[in-house]
């Protein structure tokens, strides 16, 4: 007899990494103007994120370049004066969230700073010692799934004959696969500047999963 199951484990952690995604942005009528706005708000967050590294306070750090764009807006069928644009992205891995709650209070609401969102992550070596947790107990239960319904049809013993990731078992392939099925382990805090300015930063639990199929034979 075959019997065909699917087993599951999850593991529910603290957060090590609060990812935070920034924008410097300026706009006017001036290129040079909104530009140099631009830059200012680049250097001072940019600054205070090298001394928050230098202290261990946060991990790696990415400025993108500065971009530049500009529209001609309509007032009344009429085309107006040029409106320019520059802005640069910034993301820097805290590991301390205290220092992120105080970096927000000062600088969240600053002029042509915008704190998009925190975004809670593990390191990869936590992630990976968690995937491999998960994926073994998944086996685990399936295993443990498997005999309890060989037995419940009087049979007493199962043995592997595939072992996949989620939907990957209809090909009925002879060759034994073992795959990791797809773990998630990030959670989102889709928060404003606003927000984020002067206020608690409460990390999020995350969830690692592991998900595989099974097929055995009895007997």
């Amino acid at each position: 007899m075959e019997i065909s199951v699917q087993g599951s484990h999850e593991e529910t952690v603290r957060p090590e990494i609060a990812r935070l995604h920034a924008w410097a942005r300026a706009e006017g009528g001036s290129k040079n103007e909104v530009l140099r706005a631009a830059t200012d708000a680049v250097n001072r967050l940019s600054a205070e994120l090298q001394r928050l590294q230098t202290s261990g306070a946060v991990g790696e750090v990415v400025v993108r370049p500065i971009s530049t764009s500009s529209w001609r807006p309509m007032s009344r069928g009429r085309q107006q004066p040029p409106i320019f644009r520059a802005d640069a992205a910034l993301r820097a891995d805290f590991t301390d969230f205290v220092a992120l709650a105080d970096l927000a209070a000062q600088f969240g609401a600053g002029d042509n700073l915008e704190f998009e969102r925190v975004e809670w992550r593990l390191t990869d070596d936590t992630r990976r010692a968690l995937d491999e947790v998960c994926l073994t107990r998944a086996v685990q239960q399936a295993k443990e799934r498997a005999l309890v319904m060989a037995r419940a049809a009087g049979e007493n013993t199962v043995t592997f004959v595939q072992l996949a990731d989620p939907g990957l078992l209809g090909d009925r392939a002879r060759a034994e696969t073992f795959a990791a099925a797809a773990p998630y382990a990030m959670a989102r805090s889709a928060m404003g500047g606003e927000e984020l300015a002067g206020i608690e930063i409460r990390p999020e639990d995350l969830t690692v999963a592991g998900l595989v199929q099974a097929r055995f034979i009895t007997g």
